[in-house]
């Protein structure tokens, strides 16, 4: 599939991080089946027929920098930017420590803004781009018990909120896409902070939580719809500020935060919550 706005070349040219599994590996593999020239960058090697892997840590400024660079060197543009990358810390905020909680927000929100930043300079040359973020429902809906994880998220909406006003009259276009629960590898990586076992007094609930929260990524949704709502977005003309792809029930929870009072949707999320 083809961008509208990139009728200069049949392929264009789109660099996707955190590829080496889950949700950025199914966006290459589709991307890349649809015509597209496909760069996908993370820090574990991985192999791909049809895209061309780069290594990347979002977390090093030279290594995004050189992963850039690199796409440039051999393309001479870039279309579009996929920000994908990121990981899960769980635990309670009272148990989770300052160095658990920066290592979170540097990778999650940090490491995206430096990969946008990276692509900026290039987009506004061609005075064309879109740049997609992969937020999370949970950046629209704090979740207990991966407190730190949602505030990354919500930061990240308020970023592509804030960016997409700052980008437009260099014709680049920016959106956020929050996808409900993915069946992927995320939750088994999921990163526990080291006061979460014993004695804290969030213990059980917390344990109870995250059962509650493996048990839904098992049943969510396969990484391919959300790879191919992606294509379609980036062969929309125009994006829209934020997307929700998720079951139902999980957009339902969007619109309820949205129209509830603020103690009716609390106590909803308490019960569902509350396994």
């Amino acid at each position: 599939m083809g961008f509208p706005m990139l009728k200069r070349s049949p392929a264009p040219v789109v660099l996707v991080t955190g590829c080496s599994s889950g949700i950025g590996k199914a966006i290459c593999d589709l991307l890349a089946a649809g015509g597209a020239t496909v760069y996908g960058g993370s820090r574990t090697i991985c192999s791909a027929s049809s895209w061309t892997h780069l290594p990347l840590d979002i977390t090093d400024p030279s290594s995004v920098d050189a992963a850039v660079a690199e796409v440039l060197r051999r393309e001479s543009r870039l279309d579009a930017l996929v920000a994908c990358a990121g990981l899960g810390l769980a635990g309670s905020v009272e148990d989770t420590d300052d160095d658990e909680a920066r290592r979170q927000f540097d990778t999650n929100f940090f490491g995206t803004t430096r990969t946008i930043r990276a692509v900026l300079p290039v987009m506004r040359k061609q005075a064309s781009g879109k740049i997609l973020v992969i937020g999370s429902i949970g950046g629209l809906i704090g979740l207990p018990f991966v407190s730190f994880y949602s505030a990354s998220k919500f930061a990240l909406d308020g970023l592509v909120e804030a960016l997409r006003g700052e980008v437009a009259p260099f014709g680049i276009q920016a959106t956020i896409v929050h996808p409900g629960d993915i069946n992927t590898a995320f939750g088994a990586n999921r990163v526990f902070g080291r006061n979460v076992g014993e004695p804290s007094a969030y213990q059980v609930r917390f344990q109870d939580t995250l059962r509650f929260y493996a048990a839904q990524e098992q049943n969510g949704a396969s990484p391919q719809v959300l790879a191919r709502k992606v294509q379609k977005l980036l062969a929309q003309r125009s994006l829209p500020a934020r997307v929700v792809v998720g079951k139902p029930l999980e957009r339902l929870g969007v619109s309820g935060k949205r129209y509830l009072p603020g103690r009716s949707f609390e106590y909803l999320m308490r019960k569902a919550y509350a396994p």
